[in-house]
């Protein structure tokens, strides 16, 4: 027979391991808990790269940015042909500036000149300094002011005074092909029955066979780079 004390110990013994929480990880077989880790490891991974490369990846986006202090110029440019022609010049006009001799643009603004053919106050993200600037019409052919002393309100005139203006008659494409050929002429006369003011060539408010004449006088010619 069990003494007293030897009793109370196991019972004692009996209930703590009652208390005690089930171990289950060494419950499960070794090749089952390598797997686990494995896992675990193969997740831990996937968010430390997560972390680290795509923070990386939104910290080098980039835009390209024309630096500088910024200078207003003034924007003089006279489409040919127009009636009538004063009070009639103006346009949707898409000018770049460039480095000289290039042709990439550094920069291209679209803006719409008054009735004068002139727009004042065209703010340009560059340094003073010399570049090439080219101006093209909604209609018509560009042109190119080569090494252009830019700085703070000066009045860049593409077109002389109107002794050299804009020639009328790329009228395809969304903003033309620099060019004027056999596609143009095809869209003026299909838009004959119709108005469409990028046809309409000298802005009489009809598209008529005078603005197909015009445009058939710069058959064949194409504008600066």
């Amino acid at each position: 027979m069990l003494s007293k004390h030897t009793q109370r110990k196991r019972a004692h013994a009996r209930e703590f391991s009652r208390v005690q929480p089930t171990n289950l990880w060494h419950n499960v077989p070794e090749q089952e808990r390598i797997g686990v880790l494995a896992i675990i490891g193969v997740v831990l991974l996937g968010i430390l790269y997560s972390l680290t490369f795509a923070g990386a990846a939104t910290s080098t986006i980039s835009f390209t940015v024309i630096s500088g202090t910024g200078v207003s110029i003034n924007v003089i440019a006279i489409p040919e042909k127009r009636v009538p022609p004063t009070g009639n010049n103006g346009t949707i006009l898409t000018v770049e500036v460039r480095s000289p001799g290039l042709t990439t643009p550094l920069l291209s603004q679209t803006i719409t000149t008054g009735s004068g053919g002139t727009f004042s106050g065209l703010t340009l993200l560059l340094d003073p300094g010399t570049y090439d600037l080219t101006a093209k019409g909604y209609s018509h052919l560009r042109m190119l002011k080569q090494s252009v002393a830019i700085a703070a309100n000066v009045t860049v005139d593409f077109t002389d005074s109107g002794t050299s203006p804009l020639l009328c008659g790329d009228v395809n494409a969304t903003t033309g092909d620099n060019k004027v050929n056999g596609i143009d002429l095809t869209q003026i006369v299909g838009g004959l029955t119709t108005y469409f003011v990028r046809y309409d060539l000298n802005r009489d408010s009809a598209v008529n066979g005078i603005d197909l004449t015009d445009a058939v006088a710069n058959l064949n010619e194409t504008g600066a780079s």
